[in-house]
């Protein structure tokens, strides 16, 4: 039996956070290029400010897109990726605060920024990106699921996708691998005609 996933409300306030700092960040850069003298042109040039620049744009507006999706969606390159954003972003504040001596909003924002890193790195949020392994229910909890002479078993495989699944078999003798199981929900039984083995399907 599969772990059930919760929708952690730390995982919606990360989202909520990450949309309303992006905007932030680029309405602010849209009102520099537009009002303040020499922004437009150092942003055009070429040098490490403007590269800088660059890449805090390219990155913002990626994490604009891919980081609510990722995070719906339950995908860990999702995290991964606000990983590596919110670092990049924790070093502009400390490059922000050296160059300018600005500290009061730069740090801030440095300890949000620290704090969301160590939250991604919890592993309640790595369960919920599915990097914990599913539990299967141990017999003694709950008891097998008999089909005549054969015993119904479940072990988990990990596909090449890398994601883990739980998979369910019967056989007569004790497998190699595997656990004794109840009847999972939403299953029924049918049998092979060619090798009269019995299987589990999906009951539609």
């Amino acid at each position: 039996m599969m772990e059930r996933k919760e929708f952690p409300i730390g995982i919606l306030l990360f989202i909520i956070f990450i949309i309303v700092l992006d905007v932030a960040y680029l309405f602010y850069l849209i009102y520099y290029l537009m009002f303040v003298d020499g922004y437009l042109t150092t942003f055009l040039s070429f040098s490490i400010v403007s590269i800088v620049m660059w890449i805090d744009v390219l990155l913002t507006t990626l994490s604009l897109v891919l980081i609510p999706y990722g995070f719906i969606k339950r995908k860990n390159w999702a995290r991964i990726y606000a990983l590596v954003f919110l670092s990049w972003s924790a070093f502009g504040a400390i490059g922000y605060i050296v160059i300018t001596g600005e500290k009061t909003i730069r740090f801030l924002l440095f300890v949000i920024y620290v704090l969301f890193v160590m939250y991604l790195l919890m592993s309640t949020v790595k369960k919920y990106f599915g990097k914990i392994p599913i539990a299967i229910v141990r017999s003694e909890l709950k008891k097998e699921y008999k089909y005549g002479d054969y015993i119904l078993y479940a072990k988990l495989v990990r596909l090449k996708t890398g994601k883990i699944q739980i998979i369910y078999f019967f056989s007569k003798k004790k497998p190699k691998s595997g656990s004794p199981t109840a009847f999972p929900y939403g299953f029924k039984v049918e049998v092979s005609k060619k090798s009269g083995l019995p299987y589990l399907k999906k009951d539609n």
